[in-house]
């Protein structure tokens, strides 16, 4: 066509387009009249869209005429010329029954769906009927056999024209003790949306159905319709056999085969048929959309694909060709039909051979029917703006055969007849199938000579010639196979050999348990998806929303709801299209798609700490093999968001974390999960060491001077490093020490830690008691020193083997103090402690010194420990100054003036008396000193300069640590301002 031609024609294209809106949106009150001989005499070029290469197109003009019966809508024709034969096309919608149908109200009109009360689906009837009928036919039961449906087609089907001289049609219907309402509303659609003149007759063909409303109940509902008939089988056929009995019998020159629980949409027929009027040679499958089976939805399948085979004989698909997505409404070649919906001149039928008689039931006929339909010179192609709901049922609940393997056997015969030396990749991947009888053939092989077929090989290089790229002949192994293990428990996914649309879940891993039944062998398979091992049905995400269930779907191998990929760096099963990641839930055992979690890479073992607020397990990293430690609280979420302490706990060990200091512990990360509907857990994920300083010491006590020197030198590099950091610990104690098989020791356990700065307040609520410095103990000031004084304890239990002061309350924890260290001087005793000192006056002196009870080798280090555990706080050294003690420092004993040998010490410790033994009726104190003191009023003293120090007002933590101070921010820098999300804190924070 020459290029200015073509021009011409766009141009009056849109010419008449621009008309025709014109007049669309005119007031109806205008004369159509007018509107129509505007465009009536304008000729346009037609050029017709080829169905089969034989048909030679001409172009020629054709007169468009309009006339109106609405403002909205025209009727229009075309003349075409094919074959030098001229040919008029016009518009077959029935628009007074799409009024009628958008005008109905009701359950299910329009194509809803119909949700059960729960009253409803928990009756017995509801359950029986499910169960008879592998969908919920309690929902069919009310919904009017003459239901609408929504028009779902691609908007240019609305305006196709088709020849407007089409063959008649006869469909023939099988049954077999199908859902009486269900099949009726099948027939009621059928003779709703299909033009008079083109239905021939619609023939059911009943099986030998049993049930009792399919005899005498559907004779009288089919006595009342038009054009339907029934026929009787006195034997079970099967599918395959009794479609013969239907087209036997048929009339029209077209046979269209339907399922006996389908519903046709608008104007379905006649693109259905237009390409066989064309081309008898050439049969059709409509566009197969979804009826629901749990709630009659009528909805749209996907935007079409081409029919395909594997070599297991599955059937499959294969995605839409360039060409085919350029042009929606146009129908496509078509390799393999699906095989339930599709029609067929009923001239090709016979010439064909019909079905083949010796394939038995049902499966493998559609294979038969595409190949031999290719191969001996027809075509197959789908019509997109031919549309017909299914119902996909969730079981097959009809049986009553014995005809053995009889999908075995006729796979085995499709194969000997049609597939020539393609046949042996069947054998390769269906071992059992060689050994098969496929019965006598030779009939068939004579129609194939006799029609002069073309070879299997033709088919696959020419109309199937992309298959062997998603299905290849040869199978590719998997990416992974095994079981699908919960990282957090011994549950796997157990689909439990369900059927297709099935949901499945976790039960007990058979591998752990014998005995049990299950099926728990899967395969990722090459095209990444996910299958129990040797079946062809797949794991499917149907909806992108967060904690929808996984159902089993026949494999399709076109990836989209079933791309799985396999992430081995978090051992997360990733689905691609949602970006969802396979999950569970331990106790209930559901399975679902939900948002990807680090916290799933980890899996939980045996709790190896445990306190106030939360456990701590040692774990491992199931990526790396790596062994963890992770500190797991559980937290009541307020409305401002996480607790500030929970925040506050990252802060400090991000900013630790920052220090890289060997001897402080490591976070490696920090992650949530919603725990219930209010409260949430909160995991910390650390180095894990093998053991706390308790442990140690129980596993090498005594320790000897070398190991206790190198222990409390690190333990002052932790503490030095935090405060010259601004960071108090406030509770050191053997639990929150720990020590690898190195002996490399290392701070842990930040929950009480603070930062701390000018006109900060701090409770008296820190430190597990036996570690607590005497002024929190007596309610007053304190400062980084009671660190000091905790390293003090510390140090002295590595020599003693046991804590120095173990009490049950504070009262009883500075009698302790006292009995051993001697009474402190006046200007050492806080004076306005609500603890007096006159109570302690008849013990000024300690009942054992610290001198007797602890020993060591090196009488350095008593001299650090007994400056440690000084009761004034500006006489114990900072954690800079006591790395600099001679206990650290020199090289002989010159410097300090008394040693001890092992002897001695073991002398010593044998005299220890038992200091429990004294009670507290050996003491005066007045009531209140036997419990912690409440709501006493703050006290600030000038403390040495060495030190930074807070004043104590109430022990209420929480009413003076709701927030993190505005002041904090100039310490720290990045600590967060209010109670936010840890987490996306910290993943936002800088490094």
């Amino acid at each position: 066509m020459p290029v200015r031609f073509r021009r011409k024609r766009v141009l009056i294209i849109c010419v008449i387009s621009i008309c025709t809106i014109i007049y669309l949106i005119k007031n109806h009150s205008e004369n159509p009249a007018n509107n129509r001989d505007d465009i009536s005499n304008i000729e346009i070029k037609i050029k017709n869209k080829p169905y089969v290469d034989k048909i030679v197109h001409k172009t020629t003009t054709a007169t468009t005429t309009t006339t109106t019966q609405s403002p909205f809508r025209t009727v229009r024709e075309e003349i075409v010329e094919i074959d030098e034969k001229k040919l008029r096309k016009i518009d077959w919608h029935d628009y007074e029954l799409i009024d009628r149908e958008n005008a109905r109200k009701g359950l299910g009109e329009g194509g809803t769906g119909v949700e059960p009360s729960v009253q409803e689906r928990n009756s017995p009837e509801f359950k029986r009927l499910y169960g008879e009928h592998g969908f919920h036919a309690f929902i069919s039961n009310n919904i009017s056999l003459d239901r609408s449906v929504k028009d779902i087609r691609h908007l240019d089907c609305k305006f196709k024209l088709y020849l407007a001289e089409l063959s008649t049609v006869s469909i023939i219907i099988p049954t077999h003790d199908e859902h009486l309402p269900t099949l009726l509303r099948s027939i009621h659609s059928i003779l709703n949306r299909t033009p008079a003149k083109l239905l021939e007759e619609i023939i059911i063909v009943d099986d030998a159905s049993g049930k009792e409303e399919l005899k005498a109940a559907l004779d009288t509902q089919v006595a009342n319709l038009t054009k339907t008939r029934i026929i009787r089988l006195h034997k079970r056929e099967g599918l395959i056999r009794t479609r013969l009995a239907g087209a036997r019998e048929a009339k029209g020159e077209i046979l269209i085969f339907f399922d006996s629980h389908i519903e046709v949409n608008i104007n379905w027929l006649p693109p259905l048929i237009e390409p066989i009027v064309l081309n008898y040679k050439t049969s059709v499958c409509p566009f197969i959309d979804i009826i629901k089976w749990e709630n009659f939805a009528y909805i749209a399948q996907d935007d079409g694909a081409r029919g395909a085979f594997d070599w297991g004989m599955f059937y499959k698909r294969l995605p839409l060709l360039t060409e085919n997505v350029q042009k929606p409404t146009e129908p496509f070649d078509n390799p393999v039909m699906a095989g339930g919906l599709f029609a067929i001149s009923k001239k090709w039928f016979w010439e064909l051979g019909g079905y083949d008689e010796g394939l038995d039931v049902w499966g493998g006929e559609q294979y038969e029917m595409s190949f031999k339909i290719w191969q001996c010179g027809g075509r197959l192609v789908d019509a997109p703006c031919s549309r017909v709901g299914h119902i996909y049922r969730q079981f097959n609940p009809h049986g009553g055969f014995s005809f053995g393997d009889y999908l075995s056997r006729n796979h085995k015969r499709v194969a000997v007849v049609w597939m020539d030396e393609y046949a042996e990749y069947v054998y390769k991947r269906n071992g059992h199938m060689r050994t098969v009888n496929p019965g006598n053939v030779k009939k068939q092989l004579e129609l194939r000579k006799k029609l002069e077929c073309k070879p299997f090989k033709w088919f696959m290089e020419n109309v199937a010639f992309d298959l062997p790229r998603y299905y290849p002949p040869v199978p590719l192994p998997p990416y992974a196979t095994g079981e699908i293990r919960s990282m957090n428990n011994s549950l796997c996914i157990d689909t439990k050999h369900a059927n297709e649309h099935a949901t499945f879940g976790l039960d007990l891993c058979l591998r752990d348990h014998q005995g049990r039944s299950g099926e728990q062998d899967f395969e990722l398979g090459w095209r990444q998806d996910i299958r129990p091992k040797g079946r062809e049905l797949c794991f499917d995400v149907p909806q992108r929303s967060k904690r929808t269930s996984i159902v089993l779907f026949a494999c399709h191998g076109m990836r989209g709801n079933q791309h799985f990929v396999y992430d081995i760096n978090n051992y997360h099963i990733l689905h691609v299209a949602t970006r969802l990641c396979l999950d569970c839930d331990l106790e209930s055992r559901q399975v679902f798609m939900e948002q990807c979690n680090t916290k799933n890479v980890y899996e939980l073992g045996e709790i190896i700490g445990q306190g106030a607020y939360g456990c701590v397990f040692k774990s491992r990293n199931v990526t790396t093999n790596e062994t963890v430690a992770i500190k797991k609280m559980t937290i009541l979420r307020t409305g401002d968001g996480l607790p500030t302490s929970v925040i506050r706990e990252g802060a400090l060990l991000k900013r630790v974390g920052k220090v890289d200091n060997d001897n402080l512990i490591k976070l490696k990360e920090v992650f949530n999960e919603q725990a219930s509907v209010d409260r949430q857990n909160i995991y910390f994920i650390f180095e894990y060491v093998e053991r706390d300083l308790e442990r140690y010491l129980k596993m090498h006590s005594p320790l000897d001077i070398n190991r206790i020197r190198n222990l409390t030198q690190q333990l002052l590099t932790a503490v030095s490093v935090l405060h010259s950091h601004s960071i108090f610990h406030r509770d050191i104690k053997p639990q929150n020490i720990l020590v690898t098989n190195n002996d490399i020791l290392k701070l842990a356990d930040f929950g009480l830690a603070r930062e701390y700065h000018e006109h900060k307040v701090f409770t008296t609520v820190v430190v597990t008691m036996w570690y607590r410095a005497p002024e929190i103990l007596l309610s007053s000031s304190y400062c980084t020193s009671a660190d000091m004084w905790s390293v003090g304890c510390i140090l002295g239990e590595m020599a003693l083997g046991r804590p120095l002061f173990a009490a049950k309350s504070e009262s009883r924890q500075l009698r302790r103090i006292i009995l051993l260290m001697g009474l402190p001087n006046e200007d050492e005793w806080p004076q306005d402690s609500p603890i007096r000192r006159e109570a302690f006056e008849n013990y000024s002196q300690p009942i054992i010194t610290l001198e007797r009870l602890i020993r060591f080798e090196d009488s350095c280090a008593f001299e650090l420990l007994r400056s440690l555990l000084s009761f004034k706080q500006s006489l114990r050294p900072t954690a800079i100054r006591a790395l600099e003690h001679n206990f650290f420092r020199r090289t002989d004993h010159t410097s300090c003036t008394v040693t001890w040998s092992s002897a001695d010490i073991a002398e010593a410790t044998a005299a220890v008396p038992n200091l429990d033994a004294y009670t507290d009726g050996d003491f005066k104190f007045n009531n209140d000193d036997d419990q912690k003191i409440e709501n006493i009023r703050s006290r600030t003293n000038s403390i040495d300069a060495g030190y930074y120090y807070q004043s104590w007002s109430s022990p209420d933590d929480g009413q003076h640590m709701l927030t993190i101070d505005s002041h904090i921010s100039s310490v720290g820098g990045d600590v967060p301002q209010s109670p936010i999300d840890i987490v996306s804190w910290w993943l936002d924070s800088p490094q």
